[in-house]
């Protein structure tokens, strides 16, 4: 006989224990074919496409919340995959991040059709999250990319009863590749491998050098492209540190002291770099105030200087395998960031670190064949997705979800005894979820709103099956 639930909204009990995940929206899907757009990668899946604002914390530590966009496959018959983490190149525009679905979030979802759950950070100050981003800023990049990586995981195992498989891949570009690196170097630094079981990273093109080669480049005769970074830099360590200035007179020259805050007060949601850039002078010496310069080229215990080494994530020694990515005609980020890593880290013993020369590119060029050099080094690592706890045997069986369309009775039938079957809405939130008996349960969700939702139906053999089904 079945069993009847009948169900509201106002009757709902939440089941999240979330201490990370704040809330999450349901961006879209997109089928593998349509993310077939690199040749010589064959996604594997489509791709549900979600934003989250989670809990973590700011510079100085304090509560603060921040954004991102993830990526999970929609259509495997897995319920375990790895975790993946892409970190992005350096964004001026607060809305110019992941979660807003831009062309970065391209990577993740690329990654998320081979069969990982991609996650990518928008960083603090980016997308949802308050205030200035702390750019290139080595703490905060780790802490915000794995508050969300926490948080993700707590949204998955809450609202969709998946677990990743324990594994973790972390890849980025640019300030991305800084990024990446900064946070496998905290996971190590910092005990938490049992928490992130890292197999593998792959930072590109990044500055992991602050205070040698990309204070080189920078420092050098020879104009740079973007001047707007160095301005971000020290807009950032002043966030950091609060030690380098009070007020931009104090370091840039007139005009640039007047022309630059609007773009670095932590609400810019409209200027990028490619508006600043041809505003400032590429030389540094036209840039930046003739005692400040000075100061910092004769003192190396400077505040900046300090700070930059400070920000350095060369000079570790990671016990998990890294490749690094670089192009050798790279003008904004000197290939050498690589090479010196790699010589430190392989001269002080590293089992598995390499850097790898992908071309006579410049720093835009260098992007697309760094990922996707990434993307198949990331294959020796991803294992093959396989139910969790569950044998071959019970894969056949099928749960069945009748009526569907439906205009609120869903009717569950399975071969096994069911545990739990939650509801989650499209924004991922669970509006319902009821204990079960038996093999057979009939549900009422006549009192939902009409649209797409998630069934979750989990057995008491750990056995998880989901369906997607329409109220109208």
């Amino acid at each position: 006989m079945k069993l009847l639930y009948t169900l509201s909204l106002l009757l709902t009990v939440s089941f999240s224990s979330a201490q990370y995940f704040v809330s999450s929206d349901f961006l879209g899907s997109i089928s593998a074919s349509s993310l077939a757009i690199i040749p010589g990668i064959t996604p594997n899946y489509g791709v549900d496409y979600y934003k989250v604002i989670y809990n973590t914390t700011d510079a100085a530590g304090a509560p603060t919340i921040a954004s991102g966009g993830f990526a999970i496959p929609n259509n495997a018959p897995c319920d375990s995959f790895a975790l993946g983490l892409y970190c992005h190149g350096t964004s001026l525009n607060k809305d110019e991040v992941p979660s807003r679905n831009n062309s970065e979030s391209i990577v993740g979802k690329l990654f998320a059709s081979k069969g990982f759950i991609m996650c990518c950070p928008d960083y603090l100050g980016m997308g949802d999250s308050p205030g200035l981003h702390p750019y290139v800023h080595s703490e905060t990049e780790a802490t915000a990319s794995l508050d969300m990586l926490r948080a993700v995981r707590e949204f998955l195992l809450d609202s969709m009863g998946i677990e990743d498989n324990g594994e973790l891949f972390i890849t980025g570009y640019s300030q991305g590749g800084h990024a990446a690196m900064a946070t496998h170097k905290y996971i190590e630094d910092n005990s938490l491998l049992p928490e992130f079981n890292v197999v593998a990273s792959a930072p590109a093109s990044g500055p992991y050098d602050m205070s040698g080669s990309q204070s080189d480049l920078l420092l050098s005769n020879d104009p740079y492209s973007n001047p707007g970074y160095v301005v971000y830099l020290l807009a950032s360590y002043q966030l950091a540190y609060g030690n380098l200035y009070s007020t931009y007179a104090d370091i840039l020259q007139f005009p640039y002291d007047t022309i630059v805050p609007p773009y670095f007060d932590g609400n810019n949601y409209s200027l990028d770099m490619g508006d600043l850039n041809p505003l400032l002078p590429n030389q540094l010496e036209d840039l930046i105030e003739d005692t400040v310069l000075q100061n910092f080229n004769a003192d190396t215990m400077h505040a900046l200087w300090v700070a930059l080494r400070d920000n350095d994530n060369y000079n570790w020694v990671p016990q998990r395998p890294v490749r690094m990515y670089y192009c050798t005609l790279d003008e904004q980020v000197h290939y050498s960031n690589a090479l010196e890593a790699e010589s430190y880290m392989t001269g002080n013993g590293a089992p598995n670190v390499s850097a790898s020369n992908i071309g006579a590119s410049n720093h835009s060029d260098c992007a697309l064949p760094a990922l996707i050099g990434a993307f198949y080094w990331a294959s020796n690592y991803l294992n093959s997705c396989a139910l969790v706890g569950v044998d071959e045997t019970e894969v056949e069986k099928e749960v069945l979800v009748y009526p569907n369309p439906s205009a609120g009775l869903i009717n569950v039938h399975s071969e096994e005894l069911i545990d739990w079957i939650s509801l989650v809405d499209i924004q991922g939130k669970t509006v319902s979820r009821v204990n079960c008996e038996g093999k057979d349960v009939q549900l009422n969700y006549s009192a939902l709103n009409d649209g797409y939702y998630l069934l979750v139906v989990a057995h008491r053999n750990g056995y998880i099956q989901r369906e997607r089904i329409i109220l109208n």
